[in-house]
Order: structure tokens, then sequence, then C-alpha cells
């Protein structure tokens, strides 16, 4: 696995079988964007790069995006966790007006207690893994104050890595771009995230 410029490649092992047309599964490549890994992470609610990494390894694997769910809205699997993130980022800003009118919705237009976990839902995803980042930052914090042996170290992350990558490696390689992708997911939520001001 490697970084080329704002790229993340992984090489992925083959089964060493036979296809139908005969030739042999030698492995594939796997690449995306660090603006991407810091996007994805934000809106599936993942407590770290590498947890991303993992989901969109799994998710691409089997290809579970459902597409367009709802044609005559345009609801896809991704528009849930998207509202979600304005809502967040309202009540952030404590524009709790403005929060209340935008929230989650499920796909049948039922309102979502997290977007995030519906749209893990419709991609196939463990759902019930969702923590808060406070809560992660607070956990790793407390496992730092009480000098765990582990602490530090990378968590394996909800989603298993394919056989052939190495989590140390992952988290190793990922944490040395670590500023670049917090910067790209400020961009992302900046982007994403209109500026709601709350008149009462």
């Amino acid at each position: 696995m490697r970084i080329i410029g704002d790229r993340l490649f992984i090489d992925l092992p083959g089964s060493g079988e036979p296809s139908p047309d005969g030739r042999i599964d030698g492995g594939t490549a796997w690449g995306t964007h660090l603006t991407d890994i810091a996007a994805t992470g934000l809106l599936l609610g993942t407590t770290s790069d590498m947890e991303t990494v993992a989901m969109m390894l799994d998710v691409s694997k089997r290809v579970a995006d459902p597409g367009v769910i709802d044609a005559e809205s345009g609801r896809n699997a991704w528009t849930s966790a998207y509202e979600q993130l304005e809502h967040d980022a309202l009540v952030d800003l404590n524009q709790v007006r403005a929060a209340s009118l935008h929230r989650a919705f499920k796909a049948n237009g039922a309102l979502a207690a997290d977007g995030r976990a519906e749209t893990r839902r419709l991609l196939g995803l463990d759902a019930t893994t969702i923590v808060d980042s406070y809560e992660a930052d607070a956990a790793l914090a407390a496992a730092r104050a009480l000098d765990e042996p582990n602490a530090g170290e990378p968590v394996e992350p909800s989603i298993r890595l394919p056989a052939g990558v190495d989590a140390t490696s992952l988290a190793t390689l990922l944490s040395e771009h670590a500023t670049e992708i917090a910067q790209a997911r400020t961009r992302f939520l900046n982007d994403v995230t209109q500026t709601i001001t709350d008149r009462r």
C-alpha cells in the first residue's frame, strides 16, 4: 500500500483461482483520494480513517450501493447521511431552529434517528457502531491516561480489512497524512453545510 500524490492505493491479493475465462485471479489494486476518505468518514460516522478505508473496501468489494432509491425525489443511500451532517453542523453552530428543520429521513420518508446509521444500513454495513467523534476522542484520552498497554495503537475497525492488508501498516500510512485528511474534512464540511442563521 502506498500514497501517491493525494491518492491511497492498496494492493489486494487475488484468490489464485482461475476465472471462467481461464485467467488466474492475481489480485487487484484499489485506490481512493484522501478527500474521499475524509468525506466518507464524516458521512458514515466512523471513528478512524482506517475504519473508513475498511468500510470503503467492503462496499466496493460487494458493490453494495443500491443507487437511486426514490426516482421522484432522487434519494439514494447517501442522502440521509448528508441530511444528518447538515443537521449536526447546525446544532454545533447552536442554530437550534434551523437544525430542527434539517432532519435526516429514511428512504420511506420516516424520520431517521441517525442518518449515518440509515446510510450504513442501506449499504449493508454495520449500523450499530456509530460513535460520536467526541466520545471517540474521550475514550482515547482515557485509555492514554490509564496508560493502557495498547493505547494509541491501531484498533481493529468494525469491518475487517481484506486478507493481506495489514492494519498497522495502513494506520501508520494514514497517520502520516492525517493533517491532509483533516484539512479535507474541514473543506468538505464547509462545502456541504450551509451557514443558516437562526432568525428569531
